[in-house]
């Protein structure tokens, strides 16, 4: 049976054949376009595409788009309620991170646990990426056109005089960084703190009621031993060789 990091390498070297160069290129970087994006999720019928956090939704629909294509009856798409995930052997969660961001937020607590429970583990593939941001806010007029109108949330801050949050119109994936959890290393990471098991405990949703708490990853700390392996997609070769030369 292939291990974790076989199957790891599976699914992000399926990504790579389309959306990495290993930083050697002479020619136009392959990136992902907010539009495309969002009207290729709404065509499938996709959560997320309406989102002001798109790209988030897009990473994990692009990668159940990848493995189905080119992995077909190894890799499969895994849904768990709103949780889009994939699944062979082990379950893979992709998490979206922008601007070399060192703190991830994962699934919720109970989820995790379940998963871990009836699979041996969960993988966790943090797809580092650098963005483009709406700045004239022509994006954010045309996203609001396609979904035909403002939501309530945007009304609301509008009302209360808060600006539109931000929008991506565009992302590059630089790099993804790929672990695997068992249930002792959760507890593990919470006890030594490259864990969080409290994210959100205390926010609360648009109706009152209390958010379930969410693990929060905190790159910088963990351990190397958790990390299967980290994919150069489109980072200069030279800078990714001094940052990582254990995954070369």
């Amino acid at each position: 049976m292939p291990d974790p990091k076989h199957e790891a390498e599976l699914i992000v070297n399926a990504l790579f054949e389309d959306y990495g160069t290993g930083g050697h290129t002479t020619g136009e970087v392959p990136g992902i376009d907010g539009r495309e994006a969002i009207q290729e999720m709404k065509k499938e019928g996709f959560p997320g595409w309406q989102e002001v956090e798109w790209a988030g939704y897009h990473i994990k629909y692009l990668i159940q788009k990848e493995c189905e294509l080119k992995l077909k009856n190894q890799i499969l798409p895994y849904n768990l309620g709103k949780r889009h995930l994939v699944k062979g052997n082990y379950v893979w969660d992709a998490r979206f991170s922008a601007s070399d961001k060192t703190n991830i937020i994962l699934g919720g607590v109970d989820e995790y646990k379940d998963i871990v429970a009836s699979s041996n583990g969960i993988g966790v593939l943090v797809v580092d990426t650098v963005v483009n941001y709406d700045l004239n806010e022509d994006f954010r007029r045309w996203h609001e056109e396609l979904k035909g109108g403002s939501s309530g949330y945007s009304i609301e801050r509008e009302l209360d005089g808060r600006p539109p949050r931000l929008r991506k119109t565009a992302y590059m994936i630089r790099k993804i960084i790929a672990y695997f959890f068992t249930i002792e290393d959760l507890t593990t990471g919470v006890t030594e703190g490259w864990l969080d098991d409290t994210f959100q405990h205390s926010m609360r949703n648009s109706d009152g009621s209390s958010r379930k708490p969410k693990y929060y990853l905190k790159i910088d700390d963990v351990p190397r031993s958790k990390c299967l392996l980290v994919k150069n997609f489109n980072e200069d070769p030279e800078e990714f060789e001094e940052d990582f030369p254990d995954y070369l």
